[in-house]
């Protein structure tokens, strides 16, 4: 082998090797996001405190007089992982990180029998899907990514 082809195979192999330890790195990159699943009804309730935010949001799009909070956690994913959270009416959330970038971040979710988008999603700001009915009112799942920037 010539030594030009000796350097063109090193190169071409270390370009290889960076590309994949970046696309790894960038797998291995964990993206917290707070869950909060909510019940929009009208039974003269309220609003709960934790879900005040969420009520700024959603009072310009449905109409409700009460808000509660059902659940309220986080999780904790990989890019490309895919995480369920269990609803109370029975159904399940799958979501799944998809790209993180200055834009915040791509995620695919998919509630069972109710709803499937991908939405990219800036760090601290709310993605609110209706999930379905439950007992006397809608379901609602909002996912927060909230990251060290």
């Amino acid at each position: 082998m010539t030594r030009h082809r000796v350097v063109l195979a090193l190169g071409l192999a270390a370009a290889m090797l960076l590309g994949g330890s970046a696309s790894a790195q960038q797998k291995r990159e964990r993206v917290p996001l707070n869950v909060l699943v909510t019940q929009l009804s009208n039974d003269g309730k309220g609003v709960d405190k934790d879900a005040r935010r969420l009520d700024d949001k959603l009072r310009r799009q449905f109409r409700y007089d009460s808000l509660k909070v059902l659940q309220k956690r986080r999780i904790d994913l990989e890019l490309d992982q895919v995480g369920t959270i269990d609803l109370p009416n029975g159904r399940s959330a799958r979501v799944q990180p998809i790209h993180k970038s200055e834009e915040g971040i791509l995620m695919a979710v998919d509630v069972e029998n109710a709803a499937k988008i991908d939405a990219r999603v800036k760090n601290h700001n709310l993605l609110v899907i209706r999930a379905g009915k439950y007992d006397d009112g809608d379901l609602v799942l909002s996912l927060e990514p909230d990251y060290a920037e």
